[in-house]
């Protein structure tokens, strides 16, 4: 997606070249979408000009800093957590704009009463959206029947969290609800799937003080995620290395009968930090269970014949309907939520228990997902 592309080039020198002709590209492509958009509220909204200007000159004002947004420093950090938001608010709003725009022409529906049926309800999708990404927080268990799966085993709990993209706004009252939540859950183990930090290291700390709330006697396991390489996951691993968080990065963990086979990120640059399945299942010693921020580790742990991998990545899109099983994301990725089997394998996709630069999450409230592990019957 242009975001991610976007922030690779940002991030890592070696893109740049290959990936500017890209983000040039898309600059052009969402100044074309602006003129439309802008224009079209005007004419809805002539009384209003001088605000929609300036929503619009606000909203576009991130596209100035972009190439700051790597200094790692604390205006830069400002920058991304103040200018963010509503920058990717506004790209978004433009794109459904328009994209409703064309379906008005096509239909020849009356302009201007349906242009303002659409803006009130931007509004309340918005509020609804917030409210949703900053407030509930849903716990959903889900019942894994396993082949192969030792009766001894049989009925373990692992509490699944991920992309908690902790950054400046990120509440340490809500970190503590989310790590006391999952404590109370009673799991023989927690796992942090990917995206703990929104790119910085800086934010380790923060993060660590958020998981004080989850008792010492309860293990805590994390691997990298995409925004960890973006940022530098050398220090986040320095940062973690020796901490609460047990942070395995293609490696594994013999853990209570299982092996926990964690596997770096797909969007590492450095070859060493690539995923590697043979390097985590080294040693092996017991029922493997594969921990990957990306689905793309699937596809390997199907021809593995490996029972059980646990990912996010997705959002879900940060919207969706978790009861008929859609997301936007789904659009996009073959796996974007919940469990799926493909023969002796199975795939289970968090949604996300935080939120990624804007706070807006419709239909998808944060997850948490207690895995709750059970041996299949005999026949």
């Amino acid at each position: 997606m242009f975001f991610e592309k976007s922030e690779d080039a940002i991030r890592q020198p070696a893109c740049v070249a290959p990936m500017l002709r890209f983000v040039l590209i898309a600059i052009a492509i969402f100044f074309i979408l602006n003129v439309i958009a802008i224009s079209q509220l005007l004419r809805i909204h002539p009384r209003r000009r001088r605000l929609v200007i300036a929503i619009a000159a606000i909203c576009n004002l991130m596209w100035l800093f972009f190439p700051l947004l790597n200094a790692r420093t604390d205006f830069s950090r400002a920058v991304r957590a103040v200018l963010g938001p509503p920058w990717f608010a506004w790209l978004c709003f433009i794109l459904i704009y328009c994209a409703y725009l064309l379906l008005v022409f096509i239909t020849r529906l009356p302009r201007r009463p349906a242009s303002r049926i659409f803006l009130w309800g931007t509004l309340v999708a918005l509020v609804l959206g917030v409210y949703t990404a900053l407030v509930p927080l849903d716990v959903e268990r889900v019942p894994v029947i396993l082949d192969g799966l030792p009766q001894s085993l049989s009925g373990t709990k692992i509490a699944l969290i991920a992309d908690l993209h902790v950054g400046l706004f990120t509440r340490p009252s809500r970190l503590r609800q989310i790590f006391t939540t999952a404590a109370s859950l009673s799991p023989d183990v927690v796992v942090l799937a990917g995206d703990m930090m929104d790119d910085d290291p800086y934010f380790t700390t923060k993060l660590l003080a958020g998981t004080r709330s989850l008792p010492s006697s309860i293990p805590l396991i994390a691997v990298l995620g995409n925004h960890e390489m973006y940022g530098a996951p050398r220090e986040v691993i320095d940062r973690l290395r020796g901490s609460r968080i047990r942070l395995l990065v293609n490696e594994g963990l013999p853990l209570r009968g299982f092996w926990i086979a964690g596997l770096s990120d797909y969007a590492a640059q450095a070859q060493e930090l690539q995923p590697d399945f043979n390097a985590a299942l080294a040693s092996q010693s017991g029922f493997p269970i594969v921990i990957s921020h990306q689905p793309k580790a699937f596809p390997e742990a199907q021809q593995r014949r490996l029972p059980l991998t646990l990912c996010a990545h997705s959002h879900g899109g940060q919207f969706g309907l978790r009861r008929l099983g859609w997301s936007l994301a789904g659009v996009f990725l073959p796996y974007h939520m919940g469990l799926y089997r493909r023969g002796v394998s199975q795939l289970y996709v968090n949604t996300g228990t935080g939120y990624w630069l804007l706070p807006w999450r419709l239909g998808l409230p944060s997850e948490i997902t207690l895995i709750e592990l059970r041996s299949r019957p005999s026949p």
